[in-house]
């Protein structure tokens, strides 16, 4: 059983799969993806949607995921796939020692970043478009009225994405001791270094200088040229980033609060 357990979460095209292979080694395993992570996924997305008990789930993760981290054979174990939220939650309920970092990246990178690696596997653009859980919908959460959800596109779907997983690992963890937040453009800015130190101090975990590489060597980079970056964005585009996340964009500080 490890010492430490970190989670770490966000929307996904933050940096995760950077940090799994730049964290790697000596004391500590920090697999990106582990066996059965898509199906788990799934299962919290059917849970959402109401199509699956929460036994069955917590059944599911304790089955599948528990496993993975008692007996791996290290002292810290950091699970970076981005949206194991539910086996998170589930495991940090019953294991000793589980913290949680919650990535959050500006929706104006973060969608075209998005858009644009969906674009770059023809395997992503299948999933994210075919497969039933491949994310929440707002139609079966009961979060967007049905002719609304019909209605949306897919980029207005992905922006409504950023917000409702947000909002999501926000509420599962607001209570939980081991957890925190931080930006993606702190991780990944000019003091990147000094914020992973401070992450891995709070979980427990100690910082190597090499770690300060990870920021250095951007990994699962997507294609530049299937969406524009915000500023050649056309301004219904725009407007519609802004309905659809702008509250929460307040509420992370990525725009001035409303007086």
């Amino acid at each position: 059983m490890p010492d430490r357990i970190l989670f770490i979460l966000s929307t996904a095209r933050t940096g995760t799969k950077a940090l799994a292979e730049g964290l790697a080694g000596g004391d500590v395993l920090s697999p990106h993806q582990p066996p059965n992570s898509r199906i788990l996924t799934i299962l919290g997305n059917f849970h959402l949607h109401g199509w699956l008990p929460r036994r069955a789930l917590e059944a599911a993760a304790m089955r599948w995921r528990a496993p993975q981290i008692t007996n791996a054979p290290c002292r810290y174990y950091i699970q970076v796939f981005s949206l194991d939220y539910w086996p998170a939650y589930i495991l940090s309920q019953r294991l000793p020692h589980v913290h949680v970092l919650h990535i959050i990246r500006d929706p104006r990178t973060w969608v075209p970043s998005y858009v644009n690696w969906m674009h770059t596997r023809w395997q992503s653009a299948i999933a994210n478009r075919l497969i039933v859980g491949w994310h929440p919908s707002g139609l079966w959460t009961g979060e967007i009225p049905p002719g609304e959800w019909l209605r949306m596109d897919t980029f207005q779907r992905i922006c409504w994405h950023w917000t409702y997983k947000n909002e999501l690992l926000a509420s599962l963890f607001y209570d939980y001791p081991g957890y925190q937040q931080v930006h993606f453009e702190a991780l990944f800015g000019s003091n990147g270094a000094g914020v992973l130190e401070l992450v891995l101090a709070n979980a427990g975990i100690p910082y190597q200088p090499h770690y300060a590489n990870i920021m250095r060597q951007p990994k699962n980079q997507s294609r530049r040229d299937a969406f524009p970056t915000w500023p050649d964005w056309p301004p219904k585009r725009q407007q519609q980033l802004l309905t659809l996340c702008g509250d929460l964009m307040q509420r992370y500080g990525y725009l001035p609060a409303v007086r």
